[in-house]
């Protein structure tokens, strides 16, 4: 056998060897374990995963049970004399601890209350900054006193010469009520849209009024401003 046929020879067998190689690599065993080593990874990142979700439970049971909760108490005994000084429209004293209360226990219900009634009695005193300051902050679950924040905070911006933001809280209120109680929200945008000249939505506001409060005894006068509305708005 001559130099060079033993040569080929020998790079046969490498060939071999590596192709044999190859193969192995691709094996069931070794994509097996390829698939081992990858869930062991996804595994870990599960884990880490819902650890991290356990801690955030922890921390969120132990926020509400141990701070927010005796939180909500003492603040609903520390509002309860001024809730009372407010309940017999004594705003001059509601506006020594509304305030601070509103500050104190803000986050709370309570600290809702409290910051109601001091933009409330602000706005009753004729301090109408203060009044916009402390409604704004003001947001309410139930249905007639979330509309009551907001058509109170209408009336500061009004009386604070901000007549435009006024109107659209006098809207939002009326819209928030859903209830006979928007009409007097209603009856003052429809007023602004007056004195602005702009029959055409003050008219828009009465025609509401008649159609889906026909029944309500605040309104059984309302054709006469219909006429006079469509008068003005040459219809």
């Amino acid at each position: 056998m001559s130099k060079q046929d033993e040569i080929n020879e020998q790079l046969e067998e490498q060939i071999e060897i590596i192709e044999q190689e190859e193969v192995q690599e691709i094996t069931p065993n070794a994509t097996i374990e390829k698939l081992k080593n990858w869930y062991k990874h996804q595994n870990k990142a599960l884990v880490l995963g819902i650890g991290a979700l356990f801690i955030l439970v922890l921390v969120w049971f132990a926020f509400k049970y141990f701070y927010q909760t005796p939180r909500e108490k003492r603040a609903e005994i520390a509002i309860y004399k001024t809730q009372a000084l407010f309940d017999v429209d004594s705003f001059g004293l509601v506006l020594k601890t509304a305030p601070k209360l509103a500050k104190d226990y803000s986050g709370t219900k309570s600290g809702n209350i409290a910051a109601y009634m001091a933009g409330s009695s602000y706005l009753y005193k004729g301090d109408f900054k203060n009044a916009i300051k402390y409604l704004s902050d003001v947001s309410f679950d139930d249905r007639i006193m979330k509309a009551q924040a907001i058509g109170l905070l209408g009336d500061a911006y009004v009386e604070n010469n901000e007549i435009d933001k006024g109107l659209s809280q006098y809207l939002k209120a009326a819209k928030s009520a859903e209830t006979e109680y928007a009409i007097q929200w209603y009856k003052k945008a429809a007023i602004i849209y007056q004195n602005k000249k702009e029959w055409k939505e003050a008219l828009d506001i009465y025609r509401t009024l008649k159609n889906e409060y026909f029944d309500a005894e605040k309104i059984q006068d309302i054709d006469k401003y219909i006429s006079r509305a469509e008068q003005e708005a040459g219809e």
